[in-house]
């Protein structure tokens, strides 16, 4: 490989590693606040109905893994 495809993988990697990082922090963006005088938000799981049969959603969305492991479009890479 010569220089300049050297510098566009890098590139193209880190751009992959830095839109990940933007997607999981907007995930987490609107945490509940509480504090003394306000009790916390509880947490219920919307039940999804189609004609009658509950079922769980497929979820999309990627999840954080504690800095372990980061994963974009199928794209694994080392511990960050």
């Amino acid at each position: 490989m010569n220089t300049l495809q050297l510098i566009k993988a890098r590139t193209v990697r880190n751009q992959a590693i830095e839109t990940a990082r933007t997607q999981m922090a907007r995930a987490f963006r609107h945490q509940e606040h509480t504090d003394q005088v306000h009790t916390p938000v509880a947490v219920k799981a919307k039940v999804l109905r189609y004609r009658g049969v509950a079922y769980e959603t497929n979820d999309a969305q990627q999840h954080p893994t504690g800095g372990r492991e980061l994963r974009y479009r199928g794209v694994g890479y080392d511990v960050y």
